[in-house]
């Protein structure tokens, strides 16, 4: 998919950090942007936000658990842009810990947002991608920590794995179609995951939350760059798309040394 102008782009989770980021890249490129979001003082603020480069904005609350929420979302998209061209299923949560330290129900909770959210929007809007035979694109958004496990991040993690993991089964599922899908996997960039008790507004309080952990300001990428990072990834039809090129790579150059190790203790050549 080269060109995004005119074409409506919806973002899960588009309220703040790499969704809003993804947002903004494709208003840049002229795209129609729709944003949803469950945090609604959120989402307002980032449509503020997204005006000062588009008129062309629509945000919607939801929850992306619920099959008949994105399926009203669909129905109010068609009436005030026409169908969805690009779908980013952004939405997600954190859910760190050891394996064993993290209860059940947070187990179901991560799960049911961060795999079940883009099974859904796939469900939701797919067919009709499919149907119009026009370009179109999906981005799943995973991590880096869905790439290597690293971390006592369980719950999180896990579920960053199967959200890989149903993005290469769907890009195998679209082969031949009009429709091609993407997995996001970043790495560490600064967002509110790391303060979610903080608004947009508080910028203060924000600021000197990051100054007690110096890590992520030497580490992190901006969700703006993740943004520009996703329009170039489903320009060239990347099926994965990274978002640093120094730690992400170290850890990638580790995972595939282990895996070949192994295959090479086991079965050697």
């Amino acid at each position: 998919m080269q060109d995004f102008n005119s074409k409506t782009a919806f973002i899960t989770g588009g309220g703040s950090g790499v969704g809003l980021g993804i947002a903004k890249a494709f208003a840049k490129e002229g795209a129609n942007i729709v944003i949803g979001d469950i945090q609604t003082d959120r989402l307002e603020n980032a449509e503020q936000e997204l005006r000062k480069i588009t008129d062309a904005v629509l945000s919607i609350e939801i929850d992306t658990t619920d099959i008949a929420a994105l399926q009203n979302a669909s129905d109010r998209i068609n009436a005030h842009f026409g169908p969805v061209s690009i779908l980013c299923n952004n939405a997600g949560i954190g859910g760190g810990g050891k394996v064993l330290e993290t209860p059940e129900e947070k187990w179901r909770r991560v799960t049911e947002v961060n795999l079940w959210g883009p099974l859904n929007g796939v469900r939701v809007f797919l067919p009709g991608m499919l149907e119009r035979g026009t370009p179109g694109h999906i981005v799943n958004t995973a991590s880096f920590s869905g790439i290597q496990g690293h971390h006592s991040q369980g719950a999180y993690g896990t579920s960053k794995f199967a959200a890989v993991g149903f993005s290469e089964f769907l890009r195998n599922d679209l082969e031949g179609t009009n429709v091609s899908a993407s997995v996001l996997c970043p790495h560490v960039v600064d967002t509110p995951i790391f303060y979610p008790d903080l608004k947009p507004t508080e910028i203060t309080e924000i600021q000197a939350r990051r100054e007690k952990m110096p890590w992520l300001k030497e580490i992190a990428v901006s969700p703006d760059t993740v943004g520009d990072q996703v329009v170039a990834g489903v320009r060239s039809n990347e099926l994965y798309i990274f978002c640093d090129g120094e730690d992400s790579r170290k850890m990638l150059e580790t995972r595939c040394s282990d895996l070949i190790a192994a295959m090479d203790r086991q079965f050697p050549k």
